[in-house]
C-alpha cells in the first residue's frame, strides 16, 4: 500500500511584501490540496494559523497539535485523512533530558522548547498499523545529536510497525546529526530523487543556498518510493519561507 505524505514548515509569523499569514494561508491550501496527501506534518504552527488550518483541512483531516509550552505557543501539528485512518493513540515528548514533562532541551542557538509529536494510526481498509511522527529540531551539533538519539528511543516503541518521521531538522546532509540519523534510519530523498536543493529559501531561493534541512526518515518496515521538493507558487508568490516535501512510501 502506498501512502502520500507532505511535510511543510509554514512559517510562524507575518512577513512583508505580501507574505502575511492571511495572505499565505490560501496559497498553502491551494498547493497542498492539489497533492491530496494522506498525511501531513506541519511545523511553525501558531494560534493565528489555527483558523486557517481548520478552515481548509478540518473537514477532510483529523488534526492533532500540541503547543510546545504555555509560554511558547508553537506546534508541529499532524493531519491524517479521516476516511482512511483510525487513530489508535497520540503522544508527544520534549527534546530534552526530561522528555515526559514540559522542558527546554538542547537548542544551542535560541534556547527554546523543542518537541516531537506522534500518532499510531490504523489504515481502515487493510487494518495495517503505522507510526507517524513530526518534529522541529533546534540548532547545534550536540543538541541535534541528542535529539536524534531520543527519537531513536521512541522509534523502538514502534519497531514492529512501519514508522516514519517528517520535519524541519535544521541540519544539512553535511552535519554530524544527519550522519547519526542515517546510521539508524533511511532518508527517503537520499535513496530516491536525491534532490539536495535548498528547502529553506527565505522567499529568495536565488540567494539562499545549501539549506536542505527538511526530511522524511523511515524505519526498515517502510519502502521508500519517491520524494519531491514542492517549489510550487501561486501567482509567483510563496506559501512559506520553506519549500514543502511530497513523499511517497510503501508499507
Amino acid at each position: 500500500m502506498e501512502l502520500d505524505i507532505i511535510s511543510f514548515n509554514i512559517r510562524c509569523c507575518d512577513d512583508k511584501n505580501g507574505n502575511s499569514i492571511e495572505e499565505r494561508a490560501p496559497r498553502l491550501n491551494k498547493i497542498i490540496s492539489q497533492y491530496e496527501p494522506d498525511l501531513i506534518g506541519l511545523q511553525e504552527y501558531r494560534p493565528r494559523w489555527e483558523e486557517h488550518i481548520d478552515k481548509y483541512f478540518g473537514d477532510k483531516y483529523e488534526i492533532f497539535a500540541k503547543y510546545r509550552a504555555e509560554s511558547e505557543k508553537e506546534a508541529s501539528p499532524m493531519l491524517w485523512r479521516k476516511d482512511k485512518f483510525e487513530c489508535i493513540k497520540t503522544g508527544y515528548f520534549w527534546l530534552s533530558d526530561t522528555p515526559d514533562v514540559e522542558s527546554k532541551g538542547w537548542d544551542e542557538r535560541f534556547d527554546c522548547f523543542r518537541m516531537c509529536v506522534y500518532a499510531l494510526l490504523k489504515e481502515k481498509q487493510s487494518g495495517k498499523m503505522i507510526a507517524f511522527m513530526n518534529t522541529h529540531f533546534g540548532f547545534g551539533d550536540d543538541g541535534q545529536i541528542k535529539s536524534v538519539k531520543l527519537i531513536e528511543e521512541y522509534f523502538k516503541k514502534f519497531s514492529s510497525y512501519p514508522a516514519f518521521i517528517v520535519g524541519d531538522f535544521n541540519m544539512t546532509p553535511d552535519d554530524a546529526a544527519y550522519t547519526v540519523m542515517t546510521e539508524k534510519f533511511t532518508d527517503v530523498n537520499s535513496v530516491t530523487n536525491n534532490d539536495l536543493r535548498t528547502t529553506y529559501h527565505g522567499y529568495n531561493p536565488e540567494s539562499i543556498k545549501n539549506q536542505h534541512i527538511d526530511y522524511c526518515f523511515i524505519n526498515k518496515n517502510v519502502k521508500p518510493v519517491s520524494q519531491k521538493i514542492i517549489d510550487d507558487t501561486v501567482d509567483g508568490m510563496f506559501p512559506s519561507d520553506h519549500y514543502g516535501l511530497y513523499i511517497k512510501i510503501e508499507i
